[in-house]
């Protein structure tokens, strides 16, 4: 069946490539910080076991800050539209990194952290919004591609900071500023391709003769269903989370790889959710949006339990593999899914479902620092493991469920 390709303009597809180098952006941001994780801990002086429980305080202000920041952009994005939105955000979020390198007591760096991850959140939000508008004038999934792209800039991005930490071992201001540079002046310039406001459609106004698209209020039955959403968006997002802030430290330290071969392992998982996404709207279209999440479940169980269990370092690098290619499209085929419950109030809608699975970055540093204070590091991918297990389960019937309004 033929698709109708009248929308696309050539404004619409500039728009669209200035979405992908969006995401690239914001993947970027998130792995710079995890391939040097080990160089910023010691650069803080909080190296090894004792310096594990004050790491998870500064990591839980990004969490914080996401949380934040990701609920409370919805309604500005849906009342300016998400151009001046993502302008503002993309262009401080690469600012707070690169202040981040120069910091060295404990409480600057945990309020630097919380901007960070107020300004992450905001733009995660900001930035899906924008690709489900972008997403309906081509009347088809390509979500999944713009996600690819976040895995994308923080597979180009991780490698290049694996490099710059191999380097500079025990200082991350290196990796945090050369980067920092380089992405702030890309966000500048993208900001100008994105649509503005008044370029925006819904679902309803794509269909001939409905002009009946006005913003309505979030009735309860939405609210509940973005709920679900955001509780399985939480589940998923904790093993990322484990592997984003503890993956190069469990390598080293329970595996006995280096440095080097961690940030690899680390980008390793990246490359699998970018190619994971690079295929997802494809698989999605030819077997279903649904059918696609529950075999990415299980792709994640299995990769979680070979990181879990297994003591030989090529099987947990091929975890952390299995568990990125199981990742990568949950993330995209739930968030359209769910913008498409109530396209009128999709920033609204979007914000919710984000800001409860960003809850999950506010919580989950406290409690695997927890785990790994109480039960050791060998242990920090048990309780993710479960929950992915609950995902593997509850996703299907969430993304079944229609709305009520």
């Amino acid at each position: 069946m033929g698709r109708d390709n009248s929308l696309v303009t050539p404004r619409v597809r500039m728009a669209r490539m200035a979405t992908f180098v969006g995401f690239m952006l914001i993947g970027a941001m998130m792995y710079i910080w995890s391939t040097s994780v080990s160089a910023f801990r010691s650069n803080m002086g909080l190296e090894g076991a004792q310096g594990d429980v004050s790491f998870g305080m500064i990591a839980l202000g990004i969490g914080i800050g996401a949380a934040v920041g990701s609920i409370a952009i919805g309604k500005f994005i849906d009342i300016f539209g998400p151009k001046k939105v993502i302008t503002f955000t993309v262009v401080l979020y690469p600012i707070s990194m690169i202040a981040l390198a120069y910091v060295t007591h404990y409480w600057f760096s945990f309020a630097i952290c919380l901007a960070l991850g107020l300004l992450r959140g905001a733009s995660d939000t900001a930035l899906n919004t924008h690709g489900l508008q972008v997403e309906r004038f081509y009347q088809r999934s390509i979500m999944s591609a713009f996600h690819a792209s976040y895995s994308l800039g923080g597979f180009i991005f991780g490698m290049l900071c694996s490099y710059l930490v191999g380097l500079y071992p025990q200082s991350a201001t290196v990796s945090f500023t050369v980067s920092g540079v380089i992405l702030l002046a890309i966000s500048i310039f993208i900001s100008r391709f994105l649509l503005d406001k008044s370029e925006i459609v819904t679902e309803i106004t794509l269909q001939p003769g409905n002009d009946n698209h006005h913003r309505s209020p979030l009735s309860m039955s939405v609210i509940v269903i973005m709920a679900g959403f955001g509780m399985l968006l939480l589940c998923s997002m904790m093993g990322e989370n484990a592997i984003g802030d503890w993956g190069q430290e469990y390598l080293r330290r329970e595996v006995g790889t280096s440095v080097s071969i961690a940030g690899f392992a680390i980008s390793l998982f990246i490359g699998a959710q970018f190619v994971g996404r690079v295929f997802g709207d494809y698989i999605a279209e030819k077997i279903g949006a649904i059918k696609v999440v529950s075999i990415c479940g299980v792709l994640s169980v299995l990769g979680l339990t070979l990181i879990s269990y297994s003591s030989q370092s090529t099987l947990v690098i091929t975890g952390y593999a299995l568990f990125g290619l199981g990742l990568s499209c949950v993330a995209p085929l739930m968030i359209s899914n769910a913008g498409r419950k109530d396209p009128a109030n999709t920033g609204r809608n979007i914000g919710i479902v984000n800001g409860i699975g960003y809850t999950g970055m506010l919580v989950f540093p406290a409690i695997l620092s927890f785990v790994v204070h109480q039960f050791g590091l060998s242990n920090l991918f048990v309780f993710p493991l479960g929950l992915l297990i609950i995902f593997t389960v509850f996703s299907p019937m969430v993304m079944r469920v229609k709305s009520m309004n």
